[in-house]
């Protein structure tokens, strides 16, 4: 790390690099002009009243925040979308019925059309689509669109001068000659396609503001820059590093440093590697570089993901995995591309050439560069196996074998989902009546339909509400087989007793149920065939089925900050797996609470062979809990890198992991003060442990630690 970047790390981690907003003043007589040009007015206004942040160590400049609720933002934060704060009040983690949860949604801008367009390539889209819509309101939002796009041109040539300023305020040659060029690069970019590599992470760095999410696939829209400048003499890969930190630095403070997420990764989440449209891995030098500059810095914010192919080299692989075991931030995890692209072309029929275009967003979820998350919500999946047998125990008690069981169970199942999956197109409906001025201006469709993101303007695009419990119903399903109709050792109707009376009463059976149920991640045929069935059955539900948009529906898993497992299952009785009444529910694709007893390798192929139709490729999480001499002990890492790619081989889709014993976890919980350094993956990102929830802490503390 140069000391330039040093300093500018540390004035990040002070929180010194936040941009802090400046008050606006608006015209009272706004209110007189339509909607759309009241709300572009004072968004223009807003951003030109801004103060750049700035100082000598700096080669970029130019992010700015709306977060004051009177302008209209960026479509991330939501800051002025007033249907969606009126929704929030009383759906936003607040579930429906035990069924339902509003939750957030991630994006990531369009920054491939910005490299190779500017924003006048932009503007000059603007308006050949406004010639094509002649709907007043159409046009109110395309002139919109220009209006703020020509207003972050001014910007970058505001900050342009600061930077010029500032330049004769230093007595130090070299920061004087970096505030130099900055000033002469902003009045090329973004207004323009950037001429170098610097230019280019500049473009970024400023166009950022439209959409503080992620930055999508970084490397493989960054390459042709660097190869260029590279083969030029232009660059060296040390300064690329530079300018890739000091964009790191940038997403790290975008976050206030008093935000409860400021030490955690999924505030920007973006990929790396994976397929490029003509077929070949994406992995380069750069994406190595990426990984390098990343881990350098003693930050949290950005993580980043791999993005694996049959084609990716093992030593790429290994060298990914020995970056995250050597990261104590753990921003590293690791998604396969075959998995997934199965899914987007055959399911969701995307071409190949759009599909390889996906990156992961937040926590997890799929998006595609310029496109949004497509669901609001997430599920209690294992609320069909509650209702069964506790409201409606008379459809299942004299069930004569698992596939009669299995049937009603369905129908069940299918109701609930039906029901949820309304409610994500009521809040999706809800936030269509927000208009957005900023992101649109980098998000597929909006200028071409002349409709703002929150409405549908993409067409590449997945809806995945989160199943919560998933793993809940494979497991009770898995005992009902197991233990009424396979091994016949209770009946359903005692089953039903059982678990109306929370256990209470048949505690032999509910320690049986535990230590012999043929659980979930144990790698045996019935574990195996219960946990396919329930898949396939519901690719067979999900296949040909799209949100309010056409965007298809896929299966997500993960909680994302909140303990939403907590939430569903405090309501819920008792279920077969063994879970008592009030008990937490599970999250992600996985195992835990020692029901994995078969080992990691049986946990990972059960995981692999679950979903062969690819209809869970949505927003899901693998969390693999392993001791530490998986990854400390060389011998014993080349296995685990071995082991793991045989996994993305037989058809994992994710994993991300973490090594702490289970000793230190339950010390910490107890005397947070000596475990502060302690850092875990949760759901999808990484956080402190201490920090966690508690329901989160002790959904970590149950997963089982894999030797």
């Amino acid at each position: 790390m140069t000391d330039r970047i040093a300093e500018l790390t540390k004035l990040t981690l002070e929180g010194k690099m936040f941009a802090e907003m400046t008050a606006t003043e608006f015209d009272r007589e706004d209110i007189f002009l339509s909607k759309q040009e009241m709300e572009s007015k004072r968004l223009c206004e807003h951003i030109l009243n801004q103060k750049p942040v700035l100082t000598q160590y700096q080669k970029m400049t130019g992010f700015f925040l709306c977060r004051n609720g009177i302008v209209v933002g960026d479509a991330f934060h939501r800051q002025g979308h007033k249907a969606w704060e009126e929704m929030r009040k009383d759906f936003y983690l607040k579930n429906i019925d035990n069924l339902s949860t509003l939750e957030w949604q991630h994006a990531t801008a369009d920054y491939k059309k910005v490299l190779e367009k500017g924003i006048k390539g932009i503007i000059a889209e603007i308006d050949d689509s406004l010639k094509l819509h002649t709907e007043k309101e159409e046009q109110e939002f395309l002139s919109a669109l220009k209006n703020v796009a020509e207003t972050l041109i001014k910007w970058a040539h505001k900050c342009s001068e600061k930077a010029l300023e500032m330049s004769e305020q230093t007595d130090i040659p070299e920061y004087r000659s970096n505030l130099k060029t900055l000033s002469e690069a902003l009045k090329n970019v973004p207004e323009n396609k950037p001429s170098s590599f610097y230019e280019a992470v500049l473009a970024i760095y400023v166009c950022f503001s439209a959409d503080p999410d992620s930055v999508g696939t970084l490397d493989r829209y960054l390459n042709p820059f660097y190869e260029k400048d590279l083969k030029e003499g232009k660059l060296t890969r040390d300064e690329a590093k530079e300018y890739l930190q000091e964009l790191f630095l940038m997403l790290q403070a975008a976050t206030h440093i008093a935000n409860g997420n400021f030490t955690r990764g999924g505030e920007s989440h973006f990929c790396i590697g994976g397929y490029l449209p003509d077929g070949s891995d994406g992995f380069c030098d750069l994406s190595k570089l990426i990984l390098e500059a990343l881990i350098d810095l003693p930050t949290w914010i950005p993580q980043v993901t791999l993005r694996w192919t049959k084609k990716t080299p093992k030593e790429v692989f290994r060298f990914a995995l020995d970056c995250e075991r050597k990261d104590p931030n753990k921003r590293i995890a690791f998604q396969n591309d075959e998995k997934r692209l199965k899914c987007y072309t055959e399911i969701c029929g995307f071409p190949f050439e759009k599909a390889v275009g996906y990156t992961t967003v937040g926590c997890n979820e799929p998006a595609f560069l310029g496109a949004i998350t497509g669901s609001n919500s997430k599920i209690n999946f294992a609320r069909c196996i509650e209702t069964l047998f506790h409201k409606k125990s008379e459809k299942i008690i004299n069930t004569k074998d698992f596939d009669e069981f299995y049937s009603v169970f369905l129908e069940e199942m299918f109701s609930d989902l039906e029901t949820a999956y309304e409610y994500d197109n009521k809040y999706n409906r809800m936030r269509a009546k927000d208009i957005n001025y900023l992101s649109s201006i980098f998000f597929q469709g909006c200028i071409e339909k002349a409709r703002s993101l929150t409405q549908g303007a993409g067409d590449v695009v997945i809806a995945s509400p989160m199943y919560i419990g998933i793993a809940n119903v494979i497991d009770s399903l898995i005992i009902v087989k197991q233990f009424v109709f396979d091994e016949k050792i209770i009946t359903m109707a005692e089953l039903v007793s059982a678990l109306k009376a929370d256990w209470q009463g048949y505690e032999e059976l509910h320690a049986l149920i535990l230590k012999k149920g043929d659980f979930f991640g144990n790698d045996t045929d019935r574990s195996n065939y219960v946990a396919q069935k329930l898949y396939q059955s519901l690719y067979e539900f999900l296949k040909d089925k799209t949100n309010l948009f056409g965007y298809h529906w896929l299966i997500g898993d993960l909680i994302g900050y909140n303990p939403h497992h907590k939430w569903f299952g405090e309501k819920m009785e008792a279920t077969p797996d063994g879970r008592h009444k009030c008990d937490s529910l599970k999250f992600g694709l996985g195992q835990s609470e020692g029901k994995d007893r078969n080992g990691l390798t049986a946990l990972l192929n059960s995981i692999a062979k679950v979903d062969p139709n690819a209809i869970g490729c949505g927003s899901t999480v693998t969390n693999l809990m392993i001791d530490e001499q998986l990854v400390k002990n060389e011998e014993n890492f080349e296995k685990t890198v071995d082991m793991l790619e045989t996994y993305f081989k037989n058809g994992g889709v994710h994993f991300q992991l973490t090594y702490v014993s289970k000793e230190d976890l339950i010390n910490a919980k107890a005397t947070p003060d000596d475990y502060k350094n302690l850092r875990v993956r949760v759901s999808g990102f990484s956080d402190y442990f201490v920090k966690l929830n508690e329901a989160i802490q002790d959904d970590i503390i149950k997963r089982t630690t894999q030797k």
